[in-house]
């Protein structure tokens, strides 16, 4: 008998970092260079501290900070502190809540999840605390001006924060680990994604309300970031693959 071919959504989830729910103890030191996960997720901090730059922006996290990440957020991670960071991952499936919040006892949270995951992230729902507005660097600025597609000449924005072009182009790059055309194409994929799954609009409607030149071109910025084309995700939705890049610990 022959071997069964895998599908596509089996194929492609292949190069996503999985997500292992619950409590884990990494090194002190550990870099992770920028990555992607399939799955949202939360990651919710129990000790140590360490820096991430998402799609959301760059943060400093410690004991009681959540980052919330949707499906398809590409990261990179730094350890700050010398002691052995702790964390608790939980399911995440809301896409339009993301970044930085707090929790008053994330202790409670982790002790819940050890019996039940969902009930889990069900009670963040609940105690999740917004983070007051901070001053923001520029490369923060800028990224958010990217995801908002507020940002059409990179020039004129270096010019109005009195900034050379080289400048925006290497300190982007180094805070976020990507220049920024690619992080504002990805950042506009990942909105695009998230609206063919919501919605029935047509794919020539997508791509011309979030600004690419095409159909095709909308396509290739799909497939390149979740590693499959829009018609894969509107025949099969997020069901099947997804779910296997969340595992129980």
């Amino acid at each position: 008998m022959s071997a069964r071919m895998p599908k596509i959504g089996e194929l492609h989830l292949t190069r996503y970092r999985a997500i292992q729910i619950g409590v884990e103890t990494l090194n002190a030191g550990l870099v992770l260079p920028r990555h992607r996960h399939a799955a949202g997720y939360a990651t919710v901090v129990l000790a140590g501290t360490f820096e991430e730059a998402s799609f959301a922006g760059r943060f400093v996290a410690g004991p009681g900070d959540v980052l919330l990440h949707g499906a398809f957020d590409c990261h990179a991670n730094r350890a700050l502190s010398r002691q052995a960071l702790r964390i608790l991952r939980l399911p995440w499936f809301d896409n339009r809540l993301e970044g930085r919040f707090r929790v008053r006892d994330p202790d409670a949270l982790a002790m819940l999840a050890e019996r039940d995951p969902i009930q889990a992230m069900t009670q963040l729902q609940n105690d999740l605390i917004q983070f007051p507005m901070q001053e923001l660097h520029w490369t923060d600025r800028l990224a958010q001006a990217l995801r908002a597609e507020r940002v059409t000449r990179l020039d004129s924005w270096a010019e109005s924060e009195h900034l050379t072009p080289e400048t925006i182009s290497r300190g982007f790059r180094r805070a976020f680990g990507v220049p920024p055309q690619i992080f504002r194409l990805e950042s506009r994929a990942r909105r695009a994604w998230n609206l063919l799954l919501r919605s029935p609009t047509p794919l020539t409607s997508i791509a011309h309300e979030l600004g690419f030149s095409d159909q095709a071109h909308l396509s290739r910025a799909i497939a390149a970031l979740t590693g499959a084309p829009p018609t894969y995700w509107r025949r099969h939705g997020v069901s099947g693959g997804l779910a296997r890049q969340v595992h129980s610990s």
